[in-house]
């Protein structure tokens, strides 16, 4: 199942295959946003994505968004790439969970795409909308962003929020690394005792063991 458009240098370096594909490659800061309707109803999660300086230069070579060479994308080529990174297969749910009493929440098609340039890194934002609204009553709404692949490694570095009227109370519950590290070095260990480095081999989810989770508690404003 097709996540992203990677650039042909990293598929060339066969990262997928074995070990290597579990170990992350590409480095996200995230920030998102639960959005609620004029009735205080949960509709959509936007979702923005800050791709490291190494990968945003390779997804910007590889897609000619430089067309001038100074350094800098054009607007023109952004806003014609905006939409690429999330060219999923169908079901693919995103690298973005929400869950509702331990369910799944599910969440549409990535639209409303933007694609920009700061600071040496590419930006992209999309929206998740929600099948239908839901009322969410005081119920509790747990959000993680990962890869569960941990192809990808996101980070969320600052507190989600809210928008529209409703109040939410966020929390964070922070992924406990070390453990995580432990886990992962004995996942890859079992892959290497298969002898073969290019060897496809599938793994559990690791990327939720990295991911911190976030409790949103949400009512109507009165």
């Amino acid at each position: 199942m097709r996540r992203y458009r990677l650039p042909a240098v990293l598929c060339a370096a066969g990262l997928w295959a074995g070990g290597a594909g579990a170990h992350p490659h590409i480095f996200i800061d995230t920030q998102f946003a639960l959005q609620f309707d004029a009735e205080g109803r949960l509709t959509a999660v936007a979702v923005e994505w800050r791709y490291d300086a190494f990968y945003s230069m390779l997804v910007i070579e590889e897609n000619g968004l430089d067309s001038d060479g100074d350094g800098t994308p054009e607007d023109a080529a952004l806003s014609d790439f905006a939409g690429q990174d999330v060219d999923w297969e169908g079901g693919f749910p995103g690298d973005f969970q929400l869950l509702l009493g331990g369910e799944d929440l599910a969440l549409g098609t990535a639209q409303a795409h933007e694609a920009g340039y700061v600071q040496g890194q590419l930006v992209t934002r999309h929206i998740r909308p929600l099948p239908e609204p839901l009322a969410l009553e005081g119920r509790e709404v747990l959000a993680r962003a990962y890869d569960p692949t941990y192809f990808v490694a996101y980070d969320v570095p600052e507190m989600p929020t809210a928008e529209g009227p409703a109040t939410c109370e966020v929390s964070r519950s922070e992924a406990d690394t070390q453990a995580a590290e432990a886990k992962y070095g004995d996942l890859l260990a079992e892959v290497d005792e298969t002898g073969d480095p290019f060897e496809a081999v599938d793994l559990p989810d690791i990327g939720i063991l990295f991911a911190d989770s976030f409790r949103f508690t949400c009512a109507p404003s009165s």
